[in-house]
């Protein structure tokens, strides 16, 4: 829809339903449909792949060399090293889910709300034998795609808050940079684990340092699920509510949360 025929059109709902009315319009024009203009997974790979290439040649390398080179006899010797060794987990999108929480005054009523999407993806590199030593690569976020209960809530998310409706905010990215606080010093299948994740967390082009109090579980060799959490103040990025007659007050903190299952391989 060009310019010059989006902004008629507002002309006419503001003329027929008062100023109102064309707030909700505006927000309803440039909301857009939702539609991510790509995948997570797309997002991700024109994101890393040069560093992914030249990971996984030099891990492939170092991999082929170790079966070449140690015998049969120290096999012992070859799991405690392959305990040391990262196991790379990729987030499945379709198991897992990102979500944001907050409370508002809507119509009256003291309201939580919560916006969630699955297209999330990010891949984690564990050292079972010593976690601290594990890494997590960069994990983005759909902006576009989360969604509330209320589809006009929906719209002024990707128009008004978020504006994730233009390409340059579709995705939200976190790049971790340092894990911290460990719960144990190893982890076997059946075991949790605790830790912290501080980095660096994009909305909207705005950065921010966050720290996520996480649980991962080894569910089997080839398998981790779990959680991170943190809060934070929208304001801080930038993001303000719109203000709109039905919705009285917002509070300042927003929970965002990833809830996730990875896969090896």
């Amino acid at each position: 829809m060009s310019n010059h025929l989006r902004i008629a059109l507002l002309l006419i709902v503001a003329l027929l339903v008062g100023a109102g009315g064309g707030i909700f319009g505006y927000i309803y024009i440039t909301g857009g449909s939702g539609e991510p203009s790509m995948s997570v997974e797309d997002a991700l790979a024109t994101r890393q792949a040069n560093e992914a290439v030249i990971s996984d040649a030099v891990g492939t390398a170092v991999a082929q060399a170790a079966n070449e080179i140690i015998p049969a006899a120290l096999g012992a010797a070859m799991q405690a090293e392959r305990a040391r060794q990262p196991i790379a987990f990729s987030i499945v999108s379709a198991e897992s889910q990102a979500s944001f929480t907050l409370d508002e005054d809507l119509r009256g009523v003291r309201t939580t709300v919560v916006g969630a999407t699955s297209d999330v993806g990010g891949t984690i590199h564990v050292v079972l034998g010593q976690p601290s030593q594990s890494s997590i690569g960069d994990i983005l976020i759909s902006a576009r795609t989360l969604t509330t209960d209320n589809d006009m809530r929906n719209r002024a998310v990707r128009s008004r808050i978020l504006f994730s409706a233009q390409d340059e905010n579709e995705f939200i990215v976190f790049e971790p940079r340092e894990l911290s606080n460990f719960s144990a010093d190893s982890i076997a299948v059946g075991e949790t684990i605790g830790f912290d994740i501080t980095g660096n967390l994009t909305v909207r082009g705005i950065t921010q340092s966050v720290t996520f109090a996480t649980q991962v579980t080894l569910d089997s060799a080839e398998q981790i699920s779990g959680s991170a959490a943190t809060t934070v103040l929208y304001a801080d990025f930038g993001l303000t509510i719109p203000d709109v007659p039905s919705v009285s007050w917002v509070a300042d903190e927003v929970e965002l949360r990833l809830d996730f299952v990875a896969r090896a391989g």
